[in-house]
């Protein structure tokens, strides 16, 4: 599935941006190139292979939020500053090409696989971006990096598997730490926060920092009895995981990530070993090892709550509706009462009634509730008359979608019609035919209005009725209040005439 395009980035991704486009690529390149040279400081397997590559996550999570024509900046910034560290341009446009190509690869089959930018949305997307990042895109930098060194004879070809997996172990570890916080945190922008999610923020990570100056820091002292306490680190992690979401689980994960990171250099720390390359592989095993595990828990937890909401609001809409419908009977029950007689009376009219509300909620069932066409709603109110497969009954209008409450008090309106019309109107005759027309009209605040005419002729002559029914108080009060309109009744020689006039963002779903 493509992933989403971020807001504000569509010029810029697509080259139509024209100074934006050229600022953001030297942006882009200065915070790489910063990245890569400070971290190469911490090489010492080879001057050209660090345990520890940020580089890889930056590029990465640039390549996902604004497309992939961010590659000029990250060949440029990479080459260059292998050129400064290795002196050979051979080598360094080799291995420039690996990261720019590690990080397209990376972003291309995220896009395409998991979702792009809302990866980390569920469990099962922070598992595709760890496969991801673990071999299709990593092993691809590494690969061409070693290679390209052992070919220049910068590197011993004896030493092509401790530094391939030296150089792999850091991309990894730069894509899996890094690139979440950077994404996460452009989709939630810290302005866009309120005041409670920032203090909620600021005390986890605050947490973290206590835990990784015990657990991390040079500062104090530290021996094989306190290793364990780099364990403790989980705790913050699960903080975040379970009572906050993936943005500051990420967060967590790289706050603990960089204090360790800085005992390591300092040859303090539980992943202090004999020689400064292996402290930091370590490291990195240790954090993969309790990042991506919580990152993904945090997924599940998000994913549960958003089910859970969905189903509160599934269930207040169905409160809502179920009211709504409870009223509507309700109100049938009252009106037919009192203009009925008897109980058999009674039940013969307040069934229809109730079969004609039901034919229009099965409509609104079939698409989701989300209105209903008002064509399908004529047909399913005068189909208990024949109509209007006979040809007597002709409609003219748009297409149109009917809103929800519009499906069920048209409906309504539409079934009282028909019924007087099979009983005394041009549907009780063999020549008789009824027309219905839609059509949206101007008014004079210039908000569209709606006008619905149901047209009778050729039916026997047409008398004012000396009592007025339930059918009445629908068409006439009942349907038109509800839509916030109005109904005219003509009662013509030449045929019944109703014709309502609403609003027409009442009525319709699709204007």
């Amino acid at each position: 599935m493509p992933a989403k395009q971020q807001p504000g980035t569509r010029a810029w991704a697509d080259g139509t941006g024209g100074i934006k486009y050229a600022v953001a690529l030297v942006a882009v390149a200065v915070v790489y190139g910063l990245l890569a040279k400070s971290s190469l400081a911490m090489a010492s397997i080879n001057p050209s292979a660090s345990p520890v590559w940020p580089p890889t996550g930056f590029a990465l999570a640039i390549m996902l939020l604004l497309g992939y024509r961010a590659w000029p900046a990250i060949f440029v910034a990479a080459f260059l500053v292998n050129l400064i560290t290795s002196g050979s341009p051979a080598t360094s446009l080799a291995i420039a090409a690996g990261n720019t190509l590690e990080s397209g690869v990376g972003a291309y089959l995220i896009n395409r696989w998991s979702n792009g930018v809302n990866t980390f949305d569920t469990p099962a997307g922070v598992g595709r971006f760890a496969a991801i990042c673990l071999i299709p895109s990593t092993a691809i930098s590494a690969t061409i990096g070693v290679v390209s060194l052992s070919v220049a004879d910068n590197a011993n070809w004896i030493n092509f598997a401790p530094i391939w997996l030296t150089w792999w172990m850091g991309d990894l570890t730069g894509a899996l730490l890094l690139t979440p916080v950077i994404v996460l945190w452009a989709q939630s922008p810290i302005r866009s926060l309120q005041r409670r999610a920032l203090q909620r923020a600021a005390a986890v990570f605050g947490a973290a920092v206590v835990i990784s100056l015990i657990a991390f820091s040079p500062l104090l002292q530290q021996s094989v009895d306190t290793a364990p306490l780099a364990f403790l680190s989980i705790l913050p992690l699960m903080w975040a995981a379970l009572r906050h979401d993936q943005r500051d689980t990420a967060t967590t994960a790289l706050i603990l990530a960089i204090f360790a990171i800085w005992g390591a250099m300092a040859g303090s720390g539980p992943f202090a070993r004999g020689n400064l390359n292996d402290s930091f592989l370590l490291l990195s095993a240790f954090m993969i090892s309790i990042s991506v595990p919580s990152l993904a828990l945090s997924a599940d937890v998000a994913t549960r709550e958003r089910h859970e909401r969905h189903i509160e609001d599934i269930m207040l809409e169905l409160s809502h509706r179920s009211k709504n419908l409870l009223a509507v009977v309700q109100s049938i029950a009252r009106q037919v009462a009192r203009r009925t007689k008897n109980f058999e009376d009674f039940e013969a009219a307040f069934a229809a009634r109730i079969r004609a509300l039901a034919n229009v909620h099965d409509l609104l069932v079939t698409r989701d509730w989300q209105g209903a066409d008002i064509r399908e709603v004529i047909s399913s109110q005068l189909a208990p008359f024949g109509q209007p497969k006979d040809g007597r009954v002709k409609i003219e209008g748009a297409e149109l979608i009917l809103r929800p409450k519009a499906v069920e008090h048209i409906g309504l309106a539409l079934h009282e019609l028909a019924t007087n019309a099979a009983k005394y109107g041009a549907l009780s005759s063999p020549t008789g035919s009824v027309s219905i027309r839609w059509t949206i009209i101007p008014s004079d605040d210039g908000l569209p209005q709606m006008r619905i005419d149901w047209q009778e002729s050729g039916g026997p002559p047409v008398a004012s009725p000396q009592q007025n029914g339930f059918g009445h108080m629908v068409i006439t009060h009942l349907a038109p209040k509800a839509l916030e309109g109005q109904a005219n009744l003509d009662y013509a020689i030449a045929g019944f005439r109703w014709m309502l006039l609403a609003p027409a963002g009442n009525i319709a779903a699709n204007t």
